[in-house]
């Protein structure tokens, strides 16, 4: 009964795993990639040719390299001019350097403008704000979709349209920030807040917790291309310099961990733990390895023991027994046993009595074993003398065994075994 349950819930298991498979099969690929030549339903093709109309006389760089090195470049119009960087990214991973390079930029009067679903530790803890995403992490991984909607934030009340599609709910929001500095701009579906902008030096930092929102199939559903309008309406529109980031999307998911100046801040958990579908593959391979120890936690059969094959004992004990009559000299012993022993062998080879021994017995005995009359009486002969001799001597207990040995080994036909 217990092995059927195994065997039933391992398949349950498959079917499960399979049934995954195929819905995801169904689907054109989901990656949250937001490249801007991205078409896919989470590319950002329809966001970055929205960015491009909305500052219709200005060269947009395309920045391919780490924060630090765009801000270099920038250091020295800081003072007279300012510009804009827009980052859209899926997990944003940041260096000590990069963070230092984001805050000194903000501070010196540009803007700073990141979409993230996951922000480094490191940048929040300079801007002295923290992000509650554990709903929508749960919601991603128990696979909840539903229609969900976000709204935009104007002077003391909410506006009343929202926009909204069907898939994961934006559930990541704000739980902590710097009133004094930082102005709510957008919420939720459950009016809390996710877009944000924080008031540094002489720049503006904007920071927004849902970038599914600048993905083509959020803003080709319905109206929501104006949701698009009314986030970058906060956008100062007059700066010298305008960066459209690159870098991070390609780079933040596979970007090598021990570059980073704080290493203590990375586990390989953490990041688990803050991508669906790795968190999937974790909770999958627990439960196997859990069932796996179940099932196993007792030993399907007890220990066999092992049992020794009886050994053969009659050569040793015979041996043994030998050695006991030579030590004692009792070669007349000796001889009576080989001699009775001997015609209990004459009597279950031939079937002939040995109670008599005489010229009759004598000649049956040579026709049968094949062994000449001469040697048959010789050693027969022997035998009597033997039988009748108070004391035995070695020499005669060796030609009586040497004697019998060749009577058995001779072969009916008269020849002896070489």
């Amino acid at each position: 009964m217990k092995v059927l349950l195994k065997y039933n819930l391992i398949l349950l298991l498959i079917v499960a795993l399979w049934g995954c498979h195929q819905n995801k099969e169904r689907l054109p690929p989901l990656n949250e990639s937001y490249r801007r030549t991205d078409k896919l339903p989470f590319g950002s093709f329809i966001a970055y040719k929205g960015f491009q109309s909305e500052f219709p006389d200005y060269w947009i760089n395309i920045a391919k390299k780490p924060f630090t090195e765009t801000w270099n470049q920038l250091k020295s119009d800081s003072t007279s001019t300012y510009s804009l960087y827009f980052l859209i990214t899926k997990n944003l991973i940041l260096s000590v350097d990069e963070v230092n390079a984001m805050v000194e930029y903000v501070k010196a009067g540009n803007d700073l403008f990141i979409s993230a679903d996951y922000v480094d530790e490191k940048l929040l803890d300079a801007i002295y704000c923290t992000i509650n995403r554990k709903g929508e992490i749960i919601s991603e991984v128990n696979g909840k979709m539903q229609d969900t909607y976000v709204s935009m934030f104007y002077g003391s009340d909410f506006k009343t349209s929202k926009y909204g599609y069907y898939y994961f709910p934006f559930l990541n929001y704000f739980n902590s920030y710097d009133p004094s500095i930082t102005r709510v701009l957008g919420v939720n579906e459950l009016n809390l807040p996710n877009y944000i902008v924080i008031f540094s030096g002489r720049g503006r930092l904007y920071l927004h917790v849902a970038p599914r929102i600048f993905s083509n199939y959020f803003l080709l559903s319905n109206s929501n291309y104006h949701y698009f309008e009314n986030v970058t309406a906060y956008l100062r529109f007059n700066p010298q310099y305008i960066y459209w980031d690159e870098y991070y999307k390609e780079f933040s998911s596979t970007r090598d961990k021990n570059n980073l100046n704080n290493k203590d801040q990375f586990s390989s958990l953490h990041v688990i733990m803050q991508n669906p579908p790795l968190l999937w593959a974790f909770y999958i391979a627990l439960a196997g390895i859990l069932l796996f120890v179940f099932f196993n936690i007792k030993r399907k059969q007890r220990v066999i023991e092992v049992i020794k094959p009886n050994k053969n004992t009659t050569v040793a004990f015979t041996e043994t027994v030998g050695r006991l009559y030579l030590q004692q000299k009792n070669n007349r012993n000796i001889s009576e046993k080989i001699i009775t022993y001997f015609y209990e062998y004459l009597r279950k080879k031939y079937f002939i009595n040995t109670s008599f021994i005489n010229t009759e017995f004598i000649n049956s005995i040579s026709g049968k074993s094949g062994v000449s009359k001469k040697e048959t009486e010789e050693l027969f002969g022997l035998i009597t003398n033997i039988q009748q001799q108070e004391e035995v001597t070695d020499e005669d207990l060796l030609t009586l065994n040497l004697k019998i040995e060749n009577f058995k080994k001779t072969k009916t036909d008269g020849r002896k075994f070489v």
